[in-house]
């Protein structure tokens, strides 16, 4: 599901899941991943952080996996980036204060 979404990396799917079922959010089932209560509270919280958050989108993250791909391809320079991310999110941070 993360690939088909386009977030994360190949390498860290295992690590993400572990800290999923470590943190309690899901559980193991049959060869599921099912959401616990906590899970979808936890969910939800971010989902609607997301209006006055939006670096936790699947939708920024996504952004950045193509980046980074970008950057491991030679098409980009991840300084330029780092410098762009920077004020992306210094700007979002004058506007909330």
């Amino acid at each position: 599901e993360m690939k088909r979404r386009g977030i994360g990396r190949p390498s860290t799917y295992a690590t993400i899941v572990s800290k999923l079922l470590e943190r309690g959010y899901v559980i193991e089932r049959n060869g599921f991943l099912i959401p616990t209560k906590l899970g979808k509270q936890v969910y939800e919280f971010l989902k609607n952080q997301e209006k006055v958050m939006p670096f936790v989108s699947e939708e920024f993250t996504r952004k950045l996996e193509k980046l980074m791909d970008e950057v491991e391809e030679g098409k980009q320079d991840y300084k330029k980036i780092f410098e762009e991310l920077y004020k992306e999110v210094s700007e979002f941070e004058k506007a909330l204060y």
